[in-house]
């Protein structure tokens, strides 16, 4: 019996209604698994991913592949964004026996949940050279049933692996020297003609942009076309110009199939999203370029209008597919947008590539392949926006509207930060009323959750939920002057060092001890499509020794990065906010506003307009405020005029009232 419907989870509930016999993971199914002796069918997936509705409607509605699943395996159900963890675990163990992970994942476990076989997408039948999938659940069941030493050699195979995959690898202070070694290889695997990582399929990999945009900038060698030649510029318009933008409504999809950023898999992920408002915000900061400022824009305005929920908060993600089928809510035929723009159709058809023949499947993906200038960007919006009110008469795809911590925090601080620079007031409201909600809707008797969905709290908060709740709080600390935050921020550093730290062997596990149904704990160690864990602890914990003057802050950053040094060498690819973060404990620029109490001085406004890597900024009315350690304490305000002292290195500029001297000061 299918045991789906009380879920909360869109994922979940998608499946209320398979003939197969689904559990949720709870203790209802793992006990049973034990009882019967009878190995576990894992299913992980989420509820905008294309291929789990593929296998979804060509397996698990068929009755014939449920009889199997049903007479064989304890059917497990799992939604990765309710469960993160699971997914990182069991995606671990798939890559051990060297197969690509992805979703839906398929694994079997043991009725101890271990691992011992799996993969990915299972055609019905035999096709794209993978075996169908009835023949997988009936070789599965047969070795299970019969070779119990196989299945012993498989499970001791995968354990050790995860072991060896997953162990924190110990090393001296990260050096200037193996740094600027990872940003240049990482230069060398950008494709600079159409950005992004050479070859196919192509995914924002923010980390990785951060890292290469940073350290073209704070190089000494940027003069010398370093920057010129790093292929960031080119990256980040060719995002901006490609179709994995969604042009007609903004927002980015969650990557694109082929090299040149035209065809993506259409859905689109709030966590995505939220990291690239901040890239390309770094982006208009440095270049200037008008295309990023209004990708910002539209982007913050698509999540608005389509992504937050009636709560004040943001939703995981919206579906691929409307109708059943992929991409159909987005894409155009000639014709209708002839008939919607009239006269101005041929132009626009020109300069958003569409034609007769389509550019995907009979259809026409909307991109830009030259540059447009900020006039251009103004008149295309109207046409654009005549566009999205037909659009708007469509099917709407699926949205997820599972409320999740950690990606939550990732676009308060988007917002925050997007507020800051072009002083839009209202975003940092919604941001602010979004961090609300949670701190108010996803603590529980002082413990955190990680989701939220129909007034129920699912699943103990994990380190990343932490991580980026105490890292938004610092920012909102930085751009409202409301100590709460700071407070806040240090409570959860607290609890981040209590419950998720090894204190043996360092570094940081994913899940705190209040977790207790996985075979084994993993640690924060490497980027995936988001920062990891460790690198926004050790990001917050420096602008926490900057902000409070607390040594303890800056030792533990120390160790955590220390715990993971030889991780980069094993893995520099996946390694990009972990050298962010060590850059920003080592260089930070603190930049001290002492506020006069008439005056409205114009020099915070050219300061955000510039990018500063490393910047952490604090409003103060009187330098006693701070930490008696921190060089600018005691510092006076100059001529009742807003006074800014640039600190860095235990060291305090004369004080600023121009921006000319600001940027003397930092000698930019």
């Amino acid at each position: 019996m299918n045991k789906l419907e009380k879920e909360t989870s869109p994922y979940l509930l998608e499946h209320k209604n398979n003939p197969v016999n689904w559990y949720a993971w709870n203790n209802e199914a793992l006990e049973k698994a034990k009882k019967e002796n009878k190995p576990i069918l894992l299913s992980i997936g989420y509820s905008s991913c294309h291929w789990c509705h593929v296998m979804a409607h060509e397996s698990f509605e068929n009755k014939e592949i449920a009889t199997l699943m049903n007479k064989y395996f304890i059917n497990i159900k799992v939604d990765r964004e309710e469960r993160p963890d699971l997914d990182i675990l069991y995606q671990n163990a798939l890559q051990v026996f060297g197969e690509q992970g992805g979703w839906p994942l398929t694994i079997f476990l043991t009725p101890d949940l271990l691992p011992f076989w799996g993969g990915t997408y299972f055609p019905p039948v035999e096709k794209f050279g993978r075996p169908s999938f009835p023949t997988v659940l009936k070789t599965i069941y047969n070795v299970f049933k019969n070779d119990k030493t196989k299945i012993k050699e498989s499970v001791s195979l995968i354990i050790k692996g995860i072991s060896e995959n997953t162990k924190n690898i110990p090393g001296e202070n990260i050096s200037n020297l193996l740094s600027n070694q990872v940003s240049l290889s990482l230069i060398d695997l950008i494709d600079k003609i159409d950005g992004g990582i050479k070859g196919s399929p192509k995914f924002p990999n923010v980390p990785i942009f951060f890292n290469i945009l940073r350290f073209c900038v704070l190089n000494p060698i940027k003069q010398n076309n370093l920057l010129k030649n790093s292929g960031i510029l080119e990256t980040l318009e060719k995002i901006s110009m490609g179709g994995i933008y969604d042009h007609v409504g903004g927002g980015f999809a969650r990557y694109s199939t082929d090299s040149k950023w035209l065809v993506p898999h259409f859905e689109k992920m709030l966590y995505d999203n939220a990291q690239l408002i901040e890239i390309l915000l770094s982006g208009y900061q440095f270049f200037l370029d008008p295309i990023f400022k209004s990708r910002v824009y539209e982007t913050i305005e698509w999540s608005l209008r389509e992504m937050k929920t009636k709560e004040d908060v943001f939703a995981s993600a919206i579906d691929a597919d409307s109708e059943g089928v992929e991409g159909k809510f987005y894409v155009w035929e000639k014709k209708e947008i002839e008939n919607i723009l009239g006269s101005k159709a041929k132009d626009f058809c020109k300069i958003y590539n569409i034609t007769e023949e389509g550019n995907w499947e009979k259809k026409n993906i909307l991109h830009l392949k030259t540059r447009r200038t900020a006039n251009e960007i103004k008149n295309d919006k109207k046409l654009l926006k005549l566009l999205l009110n037909v659009r708007k008469k469509r099917i709407f795809p699926k949205v997820d509207d599972k409320i999740l911590v950690d990606c939550n925090c990732l676009m308060i601080n988007a917002l925050a930060n997007a507020a800051w620079v072009f002083n839009e007031k209202k975003w940092l409201k919604i941001s602010e009323n979004a961090y609300d909600f949670l701190y108010k809707n996803l603590i529980k008797e002082n413990e955190l959750y990680h989701s939220w969905k129909d007034a129920k709290v699912k699943t103990f908060a994990t380190l990343e939920d932490y991580a980026n709740f105490t890292r938004c709080s610092i920012t909102l600390y930085e751009r409202t002057n409301k100590k709460v935050y700071l407070s806040n921020a240090i409570n959860f550093s607290k609890i981040i060092l209590n419950k998720f730290k090894d204190k043996k062997n360092g570094g940081f596990y994913i899940n705190s001890e209040k977790t207790s149904d996985i075979f084994t704990k993993i640690k924060s160690i490497y980027d995936s499509a988001v920062p990891s864990g460790i690198s926004i602890v050790v990001e917050s914990f420096a602008r926490l020794f900057y902000l409070t003057g607390n040594p303890s802050f800056y030792d533990e950053a120390i160790i955590a990065l220390s715990s993971v040094a030889g991780n980069i060498n094993k893995n520099f690819f996946s390694s990009s906010s972990l050298l962010n973060a060590n850059e920003m404990l080592n260089n930070a620029t603190h930049i001290i506003l002492i506020k006069a109490k008439k005056e409205e001085s114009k020099i915070l406004d050219k300061i955000k307009r510039i990018y500063l890597p490393n910047i952490i900024f604090q409003t103060i009315s009187d330098t006693k405020e701070l930490s008696k350690k921190n060089p600018a304490y005691g510092k006076k305000i100059i001529n009742n005029k807003d006074t800014l002292y640039v600190c860095q290195n235990q060291k305090c500029s004369l004080p600023i009232t121009k921006f000319s001297d600001f940027t003397k000061a930092l000698k930019i």
